[in-house]
């Protein structure tokens, strides 16, 4: 089977299991009220919903170091250029700039307390930590945005040049 086939049908596979487990979230005991609190949701599926989440995670974590592994051994030792184009510089600077932007927006990050079903949340490394990820996915797709436009007017680059 082609590359392209199976990464389609992963990708159809997670969107109905996704759609699935999120519908039966929403449409099976979802407003059932918390003993602790009436006030409060208590969804009689949020630990399916968490660990399809957990899956993910750990899926997702699994094959980038499988790809990572996989591409380092088949790159070996080669001069690191691809159709004169600096594969392994670029790599490189993918790599360094998103542990950076990482590294700067935890350290940005606010740790102020929040107030989370009513009570105040002060855990400065989980604040932080929430925030960094927040940032730093703002921040790539920011990035992502701005190497479509780049793309989308290489035409236009080429037709002056």
């Amino acid at each position: 089977m082609k590359t392209e086939k199976i990464s389609r049908m992963v990708l159809y596979g997670l969107i109905a299991v996704s759609v699935i487990v999120f519908g039966l979230f929403f449409m099976v005991g979802f407003n059932r009220p918390w003993t602790g609190n009436p006030s409060y949701n208590a969804p009689l599926l949020t630990d399916v919903v968490l660990a399809l989440m957990l899956m993910l995670v750990v899926g997702t974590i699994g094959v980038t170091i499988w790809a990572v592994s996989t591409a380092l051994k088949k790159r070996g030792a080669n001069s690191g250029w691809d159709n004169n184009v600096p594969t392994r510089r670029i790599a490189l600077t993918v790599g360094v700039s998103v542990l950076l932007l990482l590294g700067v927006s935890f350290l940005a990050g606010s740790s102020a307390t929040m107030l989370v079903n009513g009570k105040p949340y002060d855990d400065s490394f989980w604040l932080k930590t929430a925030d960094m990820f927040i940032v730093a996915s703002l921040g790539l797709l920011l990035a992502a945005i701005a190497a479509v436009i780049y793309g989308a007017t290489r035409y236009y680059r080429r037709r002056k040049s």
